[in-house]
């Protein structure tokens, strides 16, 4: 499977170029279109119903997905991420990556999703006590609202960043979650809790907050 991302990075648009017998996994709800001759299962998005719906209600993710696979060669499948942004591919080998609540899309053959436990740190951060996540052999399509940036971390290194910029890290980060300060600064500051990644690995960030954006579309229609 080959693909390519274009109206990027406002509206990224993912063609999947597929040949006979390709598969891709798509988030239900971010499918755009495909072409003749190609086939499409609905399925949990664990593979049994009940993990499907337990990985929803831990994660807000969709219960289901939706498996296209081409049975002739040069067939396409276009999806997006449901939030105006950017995507990003992952290539996983036989590592995992965390995902925060949202930012999955697609899949390729080999990868794996489940609901992992983060903690009070995931909880104290506005996120839940579980994020998602992916492993095994192959791409991940992940997406952000905004431009996605990618922090490569050394051993020890670390970097702060709202809870609401995340999007995904590898296994290998560590993380926890605090205020910015006392509650005088966490108040003036316009912080709240924080995330603190702590390397080595990668952190994808995303360059704006969709929460942030929908509060303040909801304080202005409640000023009205």
């Amino acid at each position: 499977m080959e693909y390519e991302f274009t109206h990027d990075p406002s509206y990224t648009l993912t063609t999947a170029h597929l040949d006979n017998g390709d598969e891709l996994t798509v988030e239900g709800g971010s499918m755009v279109s495909y072409s003749g001759n190609v086939e499409m299962e609905t399925q949990g998005s664990s593979g049994g119903l009940l993990s499907s719906v337990k990985d929803s209600v831990l994660t807000d993710e969709q219960v289901f997905r939706n498996t296209f696979t081409a049975t002739a060669n040069g067939e396409t499948v276009r999806f997006a991420h449901t939030q105006p942004g950017d995507m990003e591919v992952i290539s996983l080998n036989g590592e995992s990556v965390r995902l925060q609540s949202g930012s999955y899309v697609a899949n390729g053959p080999g990868v794996e999703t489940d609901s992992v436990s983060g903690g009070m740190d995931s909880l104290l951060g506005g996120k839940g006590l579980y994020f998602l996540e992916a492993s095994g052999t192959g791409d991940l399509f992940v997406g952000s609202y905004g431009g996605i940036v990618e922090r490569e971390l050394e051993r020890g290194e670390e970097v702060t960043v709202d809870a609401g910029h995340s999007v995904a890290w590898e296994e290998s980060v560590s993380f926890d979650t605090h205020r910015v300060g006392g509650i005088k600064k966490t108040m003036l500051s316009g912080e709240g809790f924080v995330m603190t990644f702590t390397g080595p690995g990668t952190v994808y960030l995303q360059t704006r907050d969709y929460d942030s954006f929908l509060s303040e579309i909801a304080s202005q229609v409640s000023g009205d």
